[in-house]
């Protein structure tokens, strides 16, 4: 049996560097990954999914120097835990899905916003 995800996305934000109780330090992502299909009337239409990413020890300190907007590719584990909220005196226990990397690399530097002053434009 076999435990591997692969995923090539987006950072929706900066890492969020932390501390474990243990203290071991990580950093916690959020990247967004998209695909399209065409639909019964002919029309593109898109989804897009956003995964929870932990990265620990010598990735953690990688992932803290990617930027929102920076293209990743990354492989890890899924992991599950088990949550317990309290919404109005009712306990709920439900499960997080999230993705534990063991290998991540920037496909991608952060794009500059276009400039209609840098000269490329139409004169």
């Amino acid at each position: 049996m076999f435990n591997k995800i692969t995923l090539i996305g987006r950072l929706g934000q900066n890492a969020e560097a932390k501390t474990a109780q243990n203290s071991k330090e990580y950093a916690v992502l959020s990247i967004a990954t998209q695909e399209s299909w065409k639909n019964d009337k002919g029309n593109y239409e898109n989804r897009t999914e956003w995964h929870r990413v932990y990265a620990w020890s010598h990735l953690s300190k990688f992932a803290r120097t990617l930027q929102n907007g920076q293209l990743v590719t990354l492989e890890g584990k899924l992991k599950y835990r088990e949550v317990e909220e309290d919404v109005e005196g009712v306990t709920f226990k439900h499960r997080i899905a999230e993705i534990h990397a063991l290998s991540m690399k920037q496909l991608s530097k952060i794009e500059a916003a276009h400039d209609p002053s840098d000269g490329d434009g139409d004169e």
